[in-house]
């Protein structure tokens, strides 16, 4: 089986697309994990269920890779397009295929560096744009022509490589010595550990850790399934909740006395519909992440999606200075999540330049920009702890076994229920947030129910995190001792002991570097390769 020209450009064009995150959800769930990916090129291979099967094994190297703020520490997309299909007409098996993705996610990263820093000449040009109150060649230069580079950036030399390089590894890999086979296989063994760390480091706090034990010792006592996993986490995650609810309300009741504030707004007179508001949240929603630059980040995206509705605040030739400045105001440096983040603050932008335009020295442009700079960081942290780190793993971990069966209903799951999941409720916080202006957000934040949604979600996600590092943790070892009496594994002692000891303990080492050593992802996943290769190879673990 080889590679033909058509296929080796559809797989090249499909990463490009992914890697533009568009649209944000779906685009961002593709950017940072494999599973969806494998459906695509299984597709295109014509071999669904062997597609499947290898982007399950890969999926779980790459669990917990985020790439907030814009740094992303590997890139599991590229690595999709790039180690599926060589493994699948080289006959790989899922081990070979996880070290030949290793270090090309690590080159996908560095990729992604030059194209954030190639987009910041791009916004610097839309801003020209902006000054004269083109909008249009504004989007076209700061958003547009950033995302056709990224994808041809990532197309061209996917294609390339699948088309002229799958023949020459299988040469490469058929010399491959045994003891070395069975050390790649020892990493593959060990390296889902990282994954699972990472995410129970990023959403973990002390009193949080028990849950992450509970549900890695039900599967290893019970070995129930992933739905009877979710279940007993959701549970037991209401529990807890309901007896610590009196701990997330205690700022709400002090914030009554304030609701006569809010009246402030309701003098203004509403230029937006619903149709509107729903208008510059798909453009949000769309493009947020296309433009993304270390200049920038999303600003030219952003401010994409407020151009209708500045136009309709600023109509005609007489307003077009003030739309010029509101246009020059929203390209400067803005970045947050999207749901959580984007939409408030692209709804409070849009109430906030309405009433500004209907008196335009009552809020002063700076008053505008304070609002999204204070806003988009506290929001970010909540949008990539719910959305990211927890919701987005948590459908996978659902999903996965389908995955690891050949089910493409595997890949297609997850990113279904995260894109409907993220997308309503971007879409409330924008019209809330636009219909009662800052009120709303300032009580969101306030109010207990965000503190509780997180305590929820990153309860519910360390046990589920814990059940499927229980089973996807596979690491073992196969050292005997022998009497003249009987012979004994060392396994078998460590069954005896604790089960899942081995797998457990990978896990709690790459945790414990990453959370009191240093969050340093690239160093983990290195030294956890080298350890585990090694150690393979010289037949201690398997």
């Amino acid at each position: 089986m080889t590679i033909s020209l058509m296929q080796a450009i559809l797989l090249g064009l499909f990463c490009g697309i992914a890697k533009c995150c568009i649209p944000y959800t779906t685009g961002a769930f593709m950017f940072n994990t494999v599973i969806f990916n494998a459906v695509i090129i299984g597709a295109v291979m014509g071999d669904m269920t062997q597609a499947m099967i290898i982007g399950a094994s890969l999926q779980l190297i790459y669990l917990g890779v985020i790439s907030a703020g814009g740094n992303q520490p590997t890139d599991p997309c590229l690595a999709s397009y790039v180690a599926i299909p060589v493994a699948m007409v080289s006959g790989l098996n899922t081990t070979a295929a996880v070290a030949l993705a290793v270090p090309v996610g690590l080159l996908g990263a560095q990729l992604m560096n030059l194209d954030y820093l190639l987009n910041g000449f791009f916004a610097q040009r839309g801003d020209t744009f902006a000054e004269k109150g083109d909008a249009a060649g504004m989007t076209r230069w700061s958003v547009i022509y950033c995302g056709i580079i990224r994808a041809l950036m990532f197309a061209v030399p996917v294609a390339t490589a699948l088309y002229f390089g799958s023949g020459a590894l299988q040469g490469i890999l058929d010399d491959i010595p045994k003891f070395v086979t069975n050390g790649l296989s020892a990493m593959g063994a060990c390296l889902p550990a990282v994954g699972f760390a990472i995410i129970a480091n990023l959403i973990s706090k002390p009193r949080y850790m028990p849950f992450f034990f509970a549900g890695f010792f039900l599967i290893q006592y019970t070995k129930i399934g992933t739905i009877p996993l979710l279940l007993a986490g959701l549970f037991l995650t209401f529990l807890y909740i309901t007896f610590t609810i009196k701990d997330y309300k205690g700022e709400a009741e002090d914030e009554d006395d304030e609701d006569e504030e809010e009246e402030e707004y309701d003098e203004t007179i509403k230029l937006l519909g619903k149709k509107d508001i729903f208008h510059a949240w798909m453009r949000w929603w769309i493009g947020a992440e296309v433009g993304h630059s270390f200049e920038r980040m999303q600003a030219p995206s952003f401010c994409t999606a407020l151009v209708p509705a500045l136009k309709k605040f600023y109509p005609g030739e007489e307003n077009k200075e003030h739309y010029c400045e509101a246009l020059k105001r929203h390209m400067t440096f803005f970045n947050t999540e999207a749901h959580w983040g984007g939409g408030p603050i692209l709804g409070l932008t849009l109430a906030m330049e309405e009433k500004k335009s209907q008196n335009y020295d009552v809020i002063p442009g700076e008053v505008v920009m304070n609002l999204k700079t204070g806003l988009m960081g506290p929001l970010a942290g909540i949008g990539d702890t719910i959305s990211w780190s927890t919701l987005m793993y948590l459908f996978i971990g659902l999903f996965l076994p389908l995955a690891k069966q050949g089910n493409p209903l595997g890949g297609i799951g997850p990113v279904v229920c995260l894109t409907v999941v993220c997308f309503c409720i971007g879409y409330f916080l924008t019209s809330k947030c636009y219909t009662f202006g800052y009120s709303f957000a300032e009580n969101m934040l306030k109010s207990g129910l965000v503190n509780m949604i997180i305590a929820g979600a990153s309860i519910l996600g360390l046990f589920m995190m814990g059940g499927l590092a229980s089973t996807y943790v596979t690491v073992s070892t196969p050292l005997k001792f022998a009497t003249s009496a009987y012979t004994t594994t060392l396994q078998s002692i460590f069954d005896s002991i604790i089960p899942g000891l081995l797998p457990l303990a990978v896990v709690l080492c790459v945790w414990g570097y990453l959370a009191k050593v240093k969050r340093n992802y690239f160093a983990a996943t290195l030294g956890l390769t080298i350890a585990s290769l090694i150690l393979g190879c010289l037949g201690i673990i398997i």
